[in-house]
């Protein structure tokens, strides 16, 4: 469901995450004034022409994962009274996954960059889109607080029955 404050928060997930497809996580600089562009998808060559080096294919479908889980996440809510809980339940697990694997994208992002500039004995320096995956995990963990409340709110009503 939309109007809750969970999906929101999801969705803006989701957003962030999907931002990575297309924004430069890191820049690489070798001595010989080229400059690499690392992105989630693929490593280009900055320049006029922008020549394609090669794909990221781990970092791609991990950020890939990351966003498909965050937007299926959404959805999962269901408003029968009898199976409420359960989906509660398992948006909470999925979003505890989701956040392991952001980290362990943010993770994987500094290692590939990093053995791309030792191969190139050049320096690199992360842009701003190489912390969006630290924003979805903030984003993340206050949807978890969301379904959190949800949770002891459907528990409070179970105990005045």
């Amino acid at each position: 469901m939309i109007q809750r404050i969970q999906s929101l928060f999801l969705l803006c997930t989701a957003i962030v995450t999907g931002l990575l497809f297309f924004m430069p996580v890191a820049s690489i600089v070798v001595p010989n004034n080229f400059t690499y562009a690392f992105y989630t998808t693929k490593v280009v060559q900055a320049g006029s022409p922008c020549v394609f080096i090669t794909w990221n294919w781990m970092s791609l479908i991990l950020n890939a994962l990351i966003t498909t889980l965050a937007v299926v996440t959404i959805f999962i809510h269901h408003k029968k009274s009898k199976t409420v809980k359960p989906t509660l339940f398992l948006q909470l697990r999925l979003c505890i996954v989701n956040i392991v694997l952001q980290l362990g994208l943010i993770v994987l992002m500094w290692l590939q960059v990093r053995q791309r500039s030792n191969e190139l004995n050049a320096e690199w320096f992360a842009d701003i889109s190489f912390i969006f995956p630290l924003i979805g995990v903030i984003f993340t963990w206050l949807a978890i607080r969301g379904i959190v409340k949800d949770i002891t709110l459907l528990k409070s009503f179970d105990r005045i029955r």
